[in-house]
């Protein structure tokens, strides 16, 4: 039996990046020690199914909190979930330093994400970005003398004037920096953010130069090094991240604070995205999910996403699915390209990562 993660949000930022979508406010150091107060009440009241051995924290800018806030997190899962293994925080490198880095890899912390999204200026701009490159730099290099052998740095694709020069200078700008993961999120404009405009949608790349610019990122990142693993995410070998990992996996996943959602025993659950209320209930007023997607759809839709793709068997027999129209429906896309099959496993290529929405969908037509 596989076990669990843990995900803790935290709502903090210093301002809104124009493209986020993700819940965050500006806090003063008050409400983030009420925050910190009521996430550590929720995980102490919460009911244990199973130990972890990931935690992750995202944001919002978790790295924002005092250190010894983060730490009396880390030790409240260790204690509760019995934690040994991957413990993730996501950074700002504008905000980051020397020794925040020493103090977080004492507290536990053994792995570190950081937001780059372009080593291009201009690009950088229209991302309402504040770093330069010379503060990625920094942050890596300061990672790795406190200690951090495990570093990701997140790209975005798709932004507003990006190119393929201009991508290929990102990738030789992070190959560089002798990393051993990176992420390369494709740009989605979301409903009632700063870039929900005709402007942005006028000045980002077109869908032929996006799926150009994607097929070329997986390539070249491929030449040096980084295997991808998902359709977003890279790494050396044996650096996959083990968090994400159990999302794309169907494992379960706790977790805490205004926002977050989990998984755990077959239950879908989420928290209101309110710092108020969340702090007032410390997490009490968790909201359970209806899903639309029946188990084995939702299972198929997840590991499709997975480069290593998906057992035919194991899911015909986690599901009691015929596995029969599935079979036609792969040979189609394998014959267009898009798939490939080995024994009873079928996976997506990079080209049918970039379709991989409508190829899922028909799929899930013969699946009940």
């Amino acid at each position: 039996m596989s076990l669990a993660g843990v995900y803790v949000h935290i709502p903090f930022c210093r301002s809104k990046c124009p493209y986020c979508d993700f819940y965050s406010i500006v806090g003063d150091k008050k409400i983030q020690q009420e925050y910190v107060d009521a996430v550590l009440k929720n995980i102490n009241n919460s009911k244990k199914y199973k130990d972890a051995d990931t935690l992750y924290f995202g944001g919002g800018t978790p790295i924002l909190l005092d250190s010894d806030l983060l730490r009396q997190i880390v030790n409240a899962v260790k204690i509760k979930f019995n934690l040994s293994g991957e413990i993730t925080l996501e950074a700002n490198p504008c905000i980051t330093t020397k020794d925040k880095l020493k103090e977080l890899y004492k507290a536990g912390f053994n792995r570190i994400s950081f937001g780059m999204q372009s080593a291009n200026q201009d690009e950088l701009d229209y991302l309402g970005r504040n770093h330069v490159n010379q503060d990625i730099i920094n942050a890596v290099t300061w990672s790795k003398e406190a200690g951090f052998k495990n570093i990701s740095i997140d790209v975005m694709l798709g932004t507003p004037k990006q190119t393929k020069s201009s991508i290929k200078k990102t990738l030789d700008f992070l190959i560089a920096l002798d990393i051993q993961h990176i992420s390369a999120y494709m740009l989605k404009i979301e409903k009632g953010t700063k870039f929900d405009c005709d402007d942005i949608r006028n000045i980002v790349p077109d869908e032929d130069e996006i799926s150009d610019i994607y097929l070329f990122v997986c390539d070249y990142l491929s030449q040096n090094g980084f295997m991808q693993y998902e359709i977003s995410n890279f790494s050396k070998k044996g650096y996959e991240s083990k968090h994400n990992l159990k999302y794309w996996k169907y494992d379960d996943y706790y977790a805490f604070g205004a926002s977050a959602h989990g998984f755990v025993n077959g239950v879908r659950y989420s928290y209101p995205r309110d710092i108020k209320q969340y702090i007032q209930t410390s997490g009490e007023n968790y909201i359970v999910e209806d899903y639309d997607k029946s188990d084995a759809e939702e299972y198929l839709m997840l590991r499709l996403r997975l480069s290593e793709g998906l057992n035919l068997k194991e899911l015909s027999c986690k599901y009691n699915v015929d596995i029969n129209e599935l079979l036609k429906v792969s040979d189609k896309f394998i014959k267009y390209g898009l798939m490939q099959k080995n024994d009873d496993n079928i996976s997506l290529n990079p080209k049918g990562f970039l379709l991989s929405n409508y190829i899922i969908s028909e799929f899930m037509l013969y699946i009940s």
